[in-house]
């Protein structure tokens, strides 16, 4: 894992402006810094690296090809780098380093950009051309490495985090409505919107060109998807068991390769308790970490100690109470520099920073959840769609509508049919709201946000993705994966991996999000996947060799923490409002939203998501909205010696 930036524009660039932009990711990579600008002056790219393969100086960054030609900053690791070295090789190449980045500069050298198709792997690059005079520009398919980029008066500037971009003489620090009330709705802001206007993010599985051939002013195609997540279902195959296990176990494996100390994320549920297994089963000796809580219901240890011991693993634990919220919270509003409303950033913070301390790479088992149907409401999706194939729409729609209006909240017949009110599009917009709905943010908006509000809901982002996998062709489970891929996992869990990993510089791998588990995901029917019974059913039917019912059958967790009761109990202080109008009252009466989120159910834990986004909007509006904001906080040493 690394730091990228870069600026391509119509005139000198300032190399000191790019060295401070590439210093605001000193901790992505306190390894070495570097800088080149072009002949000219009118491009510069600057690296900050963590290095992982091939230490030498040679496979410092930004890498120039051997010829000249290329330049390339680079983000993240090519798994199968060394089958393509051996391929660039017998074609003739001549390569200086044993780095992946080499490889991926003559990859592009030999194929262009259809290098990407080549590649396993998570990365965000961008590659000058000497000799074409463009830029080219990619982002991996699941979205694990961030790519933002912005226009400023004729410039072209990227970076992998915008805090970067905000060291750019007149960027524009004007917030964009839009973002924000994906925030306020969604709990993150989807891509490709950034919180700041004219800036952007990559989406997942795109490329960019920026081209200066044509005249003085860089010229920018619009982004073009070179991947996309493909539900095509293959009946032949009659046991998915075994090919799945296979494909973790051979997974696992590329992925732990590194020159530095690897190890993987335990938290004691099925996805990281499946990699800590392929991993161990691939022949490699296992370090795993992992943190609790006091608080037994939301403790997750005791699982993890128990696949600790049958993979023996060298197993670590950090113990997460009140006060380490708020001896972070400022450190972390600083890395998480867009609003971001999940939580568990916090366990994810700790669980790095203790695994940083002896390794530098940690595998984890995200998007498990996405790919397999983990979540509960994938039961409730197949659930819905089995019954509406034999009862007709409107009539479930209006024995729904009646049973809500008749029988009391408990009644478990009017729950089972409460899914059957909406048509898909509204249901799967419910289910990805996780803050507050739109009714909510209306009564509640002010100024812009209140004007923005009349042109945009989240709910046009929902179905101009579901127009892509549409319900009534793909199935409710596939939209429901394809809209959780490209919201849930790249909007919500991989920026939380992300930032909280670098902010201690550790480089996390997530193994379902391999290239040829995702193919192989896709070719599942989603009948096999789920039903109303089980989510997640096929994976956990296949792990059953690897681990025991207690681990694959327990109820699921996930990665939460009690701020629910911290709240209430010794975080009141920090958590409490004031009196004192700031920039989140100038948008919205937060007040009333307040009481909203008093009122709502503690027992989902969407108290504790309205008041954290509440919380955590009013903090960054604090942090990020001054214009000498990114240089308000400075992060403590990412590196962390043991203790």
């Amino acid at each position: 894992m690394c730091g990228i930036v870069g600026a391509v524009s119509s005139g000198p660039v300032e190399p000191k402006v790019v060295a401070q932009m590439r210093d605001r990711l000193a901790h992505r990579g306190p390894d070495h810094a570097g800088l080149w600008l072009s002949d000219d002056t009118r491009v510069c790219l600057g690296h900050r690296r963590l290095a992982i393969l091939d230490l030498t100086p040679e496979a410092n960054q930004p890498l120039v090809s051997g010829d000249g030609r290329f330049v390339i900053t680079f983000n993240g690791e090519i798994y199968n780098f060394q089958e393509l070295r051996d391929e660039l090789m017998a074609r003739g190449a001549r390569l200086y380093t044993r780095s992946d980045t080499e490889v991926l500069v003559e990859a592009y050298r030999r194929w262009g950009e259809r290098c990407l198709e080549r590649l396993r792997g998570m990365f965000a690059f961008a590659l000058w051309d000497n000799a074409e005079r463009r830029l080219f520009c990619a982002r991996d398919r699941a979205g694990e490495k961030p790519f933002y980029y912005a226009w400023v008066r004729g410039s072209f500037i990227f970076a992998s985090e915008v805090k970067a971009l905000l060291a750019w003489p007149g960027f524009p620090r004007e917030i964009h409505y839009p973002a924000l009330i994906d925030y306020l709705s969604f709990g993150f802001v989807a891509d490709p919107k950034c919180i700041w206007e004219n800036c952007f993010k990559l989406p997942p599985g795109y490329s960019l060109v920026i081209d200066t051939s044509t005249g003085e002013r860089p010229q920018a195609k619009s982004p073009v998807a070179y991947w996309d997540m493909e539900f095509d279902p293959d009946y032949s195959v009659r046991d998915w068991r075994p090919r799945i296990r296979e494909a973790l176990q051979a997974a696992s494996k590329e992925m732990a390769f590194a020159d530095v100390p690897v190890g993987t994320f335990l938290s004691g549920g099925v996805d990281s308790s499946s990699v800590t297994a392929a991993l161990s089963k691939a022949g490699c000796s296992v370090k795993t970490f992992t943190v609790g809580f006091n608080e037994a219901d939301y403790d997750e240890r005791p699982w993890a100690s128990e696949v600790s011991r049958l993979y023996r693993t060298d197993h670590t634990e950090r113990l997460v109470v009140p006060e380490d919220l708020t001896s972070v919270f400022q450190r972390l509003l600083w890395h998480y520099d867009e609003p971001f409303n999940d939580y568990s950033y916090f366990p994810t913070f700790y669980v790095c920073r203790e695994a940083r301390k002896v390794i530098t790479v940690a595998l984890s088992g995200d998007g498990g959840d996405e790919l397999f149907a983990g979540y509960s409401k994938y039961g409730r999706l197949s659930l819905r769609q089995d019954v509406e194939r034999f009862i007709p729409r409107p009539l479930l729609q209006l024995t729904a509508i009646g049973a809500g209006s008749l029988l009391p909240k408990e009644s478990e017949f009017r729950k089972r049919l409460e899914p059957h009110r909406t048509d898909a599009s509204r249901m799967f917009v419910d289910m990805l709201t996780t803050a507050f709905s739109m009714g909510d943010l209306r009564a509640a908006a002010r100024g812009a946000l209140a004007e923005a509000l009349k042109h945009y809901s989240p709910a046009d982002t929902v179905l101009h993705l579901m127009s892509k996998v549409p319900p009534q062709k793909m199935g409710l489970v596939n939209t429901m994966r394809y809209l959780d891929l490209k919201l849930t996992l790249a909007g919500d869990i991989l920026v939380k991996v992300d930032r909280a990993s670098m902010a201690v510089s550790l480089e996390v791998r997530p193994v379902y999000l391999h290239r040829d588990i995702m193919d192989m995901a896709g070719k599942i029917p989603f009948t096999q996947l789920a039903d109303w019974k089980q989510p997640k059913k096929l994976l956990k039917s296949a792990l059953a060799p690897w681990l025991p019912p207690s681990i694959l059958y327990r109820k699921k967790m996930g990665f939460a923490l009690p701020l629910k009761r911290w709240i209430d109990g010794d975080l009141q202080s920090m958590f409490a409002s004031d009196d004192r109008r700031g920039p989140l009252e100038e948008l919205l009466d937060a007040g009333l939203l307040e009481k909203t989120a008093r009122a709502s159910s503690p027992e989902t834990g969407g108290s504790a998501l309205l008041e954290h986004n509440l919380f955590f909007l009013k903090n960054w509006l604090g942090q990020w909205s001054s214009s000498r904001a990114v240089e308000s906080v400075v992060p403590e040493p990412a590196r962390e010696s043991a203790r």
